[in-house]
């Protein structure tokens, strides 16, 4: 019976010298270097992000950004309840004497758990600011929600302004733009 419990412990010494040994005089293979890929729209100029248009969006970050793959343009909803703000990523603008859209994107659930409420416009017209914040809600009804992050977008007509430059700001982490309008 002794000679059988010793067994297992015998396979497991026999096995990590073996590994020990294999492993000894062995160069360790380096790390491979990641393969780049492109961001999809990039360089379209579409929504996917990429390089600024002459006299079209205004990108603050300055080339590629990683959170700017295919976003969901969504609009909003009905209805919902539990609403708060979220945490914008991204604001961009584009403006003339037509009028100015702002564009932001945000990451959230999936609907209706997570869906777009409204989007709250704060203009002060002697400082030349306009703060945008995106407020969220959830759909009525016992639903059940996974557990999925979304990028959304959503396209905000900020009217006509006057000239000069604008600064355009979110709640959340997005940086401010300004916008030149003449």
């Amino acid at each position: 019976m002794t000679t059988l419990r010793a067994v297992p412990v015998l396979l497991t010494v026999l096995i990590l010298s073996a590994c020990s040994a294999a492993g000894a005089g062995a160069t360790p293979e380096p790390t491979p270097e990641p393969t780049p890929t492109e961001v999809p729209g990039a360089g379209s100029g579409s929504s996917g992000g990429g390089a600024v248009p002459p006299g079209g969006i205004i990108d603050p970050g300055g080339g590629v950004d990683p959170i700017l793959g295919q976003a969901t343009f969504i609009t909003p909803t009905a209805g919902l309840i539990n609403q708060h703000p979220v945490s914008v990523e991204r604001v961009r603008a584009t403006g003339d004497a037509k009028g100015v859209t702002a564009e932001l994107r945000w990451w959230s659930g999936v609907a209706p758990c997570n869906a777009l409420d409204s989007v709250q416009v704060s203009r002060d017209e002697a400082a030349r600011t306009i703060k945008l914040t995106v407020i969220e809600g959830s759909g009525r009804g016992d639903v059940a929600c996974i557990d999925i992050a979304q990028l959304k977008a959503t396209v905000v007509d900020l009217g006509v302004l006057a000239a000069g430059t604008w600064t355009i700001s979110a709640e959340g982490s997005a940086a401010a733009i300004s916008l030149e309008l003449s």
